[in-house]
């Protein structure tokens, strides 16, 4: 008579293992959901927001703030807003990020409301009597965005205009 084996093998085993892997990942998903993961995520929309109005900006002549086409191409961060206005005049205006729709806040160490981009990608800002000043001189514009589970991320826009995730520091 034939001796049956009692077990498992190999083959079924491994298969098993990675069946309750998929299985727990997907579980931990559910678990954990998608609010630790907000603050990155608004970073990285900012970083791709901000730099489609820096290229739309330096295709632009940009001499006072009160034009129209100027309002439509500046950065206007505040802590409900981050992105540009909508104006009728700009036909290719982006997307915005605010706190009612994707429940972020945000916050900018410089003092600017609006920041707006020469020729050469250079962040600046309009002062009072409407001449142009350098921004993010010393150690960069950061922009810190706080998610709803108070988890922060940082981006950073260099005096040159380069903009990358993380602090300035």
């Amino acid at each position: 008579m034939p001796r049956h084996q009692r077990g498992f093998t190999l083959i079924e085993v491994i298969v098993v293992i990675v069946l309750i892997g998929i299985i727990s990942v997907t579980a931990a998903s559910r678990i954990f959901g998608r609010s630790s993961f907000d603050a990155y995520l608004a970073r990285d929309q900012a970083i791709s927001i901000a730099r489609q109005i820096q290229l739309l900006s330096m295709n632009q002549t940009i001499s006072l703030p009160s034009d129209d086409p100027s309002q439509c191409y500046s950065l206007v961060v505040r802590s409900d807003y981050f992105g540009s206005l909508e104006c009728a005049s700009n036909l290719q205006s982006s997307r915005w990020l605010s706190s009612e729709n994707d429940r972020v806040s945000f916050s900018v160490n410089e003092s600017a409301s609006a920041i707006y981009f020469d020729i050469l990608g250079r962040p600046f800002m309009f002062d009072g009597t409407n001449k142009k000043v350098a921004l993010c001189q010393n150690s960069g514009c950061e922009v810190t965005v706080t998610a709803r589970n108070n988890e922060q991320a940082k981006l950073c826009i260099n005096s040159e205009g380069y903009m990358w995730s993380g602090g300035c520091s």
